[in-house]
């Protein structure tokens, strides 16, 4: 991958995928002059990268039908440079000329371009820059800086917002990024592993009222398919511990709540040995065939 910080690469791609890609894409058009060879860069001028496809503008009719000898070298080059499939195709991009002056066509105005930064971003986006002592490098990481900063102004534009638990950007339905997001469906987990262990003849539709006091903001994911999954995975944990024959030991006792999502007061020995029979499967030792 073109040598930019990590650090910075991590900032963008938390912005989201589209987001990151955009970002990768620009870095295609503004370095690539180090990434195809001297002569390539001469003729061969990028215009944009659409759906995975490299437009492009050739200096002459002539070198038109000679690109394609060089097509497969372009791909790899862009493609080992960036650690991914980035670009798939290359096309001419038709009507389009270069100016003498600009190599960026004015009809490519987007929202990126209308954005525009303040003397006060532009100065701590230069001082960042500023810390990396390769002075080649220095200007693409400001790029990708100022870019950055431009990408979370075009965000907030489209009503994204902070994370409940964090800076990162969400989407205007979310109130959680993605990040966050895995790591409180892990806690929303332990949280349901605990309420079943305390009282495991809970009622999905109970464990998901107490659970979304607990945790509001989860109610997307608190679904009732997600709670009966962590209960299975809870009976498949504890059956683990409890041998065929075993119908008295406290695990077997809360395994048959758990399966049968009763209270140890509405168990009775017939209950008990038909739910142990049905997870017999799943238990420690199977019963021994004869």
């Amino acid at each position: 991958m073109i040598e930019i910080d990590r650090v910075l690469h991590e900032q963008i791609r938390a912005l989201g995928s589209a987001a990151y890609k955009k970002f990768l894409c620009n870095e295609v058009i503004q370095n690539w002059s180090r990434l195809v060879d001297e002569d390539i860069a001469a003729k061969v001028v990028p215009v944009e990268i659409k759906r995975g496809v490299l437009l492009v503008s050739v200096e002459s009719s002539a070198f038109r039908d000679q690109l394609k000898f060089f097509k497969e070298e372009i791909l790899d080059a862009i493609n080992e440079a960036f650690g991914q499939p980035l670009v798939k195709d290359i096309r001419i991009a038709k009507g389009f000329k270069v100016p003498e002056e600009k190599k960026n066509s004015p009809a490519q105005t987007d929202e990126a371009e209308e954005i525009t930064l303040t003397a006060e971003e532009i100065k701590r986006c230069e001082e960042r820059a500023e810390k990396f002592s390769d002075e080649e490098l220095r200007p693409t990481i400001l790029s990708a800086l100022m870019a950055q900063v431009k990408g979370r102004k075009i965000l907030r534009a489209n009503d994204w917002h902070k994370c409940s638990k964090c800076s990162a950007l969400c989407p205007p339905e979310e109130f959680l990024c993605a990040v966050c997001k895995i790591k409180e469906r892990d806690v929303m987990v332990k949280k349901l592993f605990a309420l079943f262990r305390e009282t495991p003849w809970l009622k999905s539709q109970d464990a998901q009222k107490i659970l979304l006091r607990q945790m509001p903001h989860m109610r997307a994911e608190c679904s009732l398919a997600a709670i009966d999954s962590a209960r299975t995975s809870l009976i498949q944990s504890l059956a683990r511990k409890v041998r065929f024959g075993d119908e008295t030991s406290p695990d077997a006792m809360k395994l048959v709540m758990l399966e049968k999502r009763l209270p140890p007061d509405k168990l009775t020995p017939a209950i008990i040995k038909r739910a142990l029979s049905d997870l017999r499967f799943n238990l420690a030792e199977l019963p021994k065939l004869r």
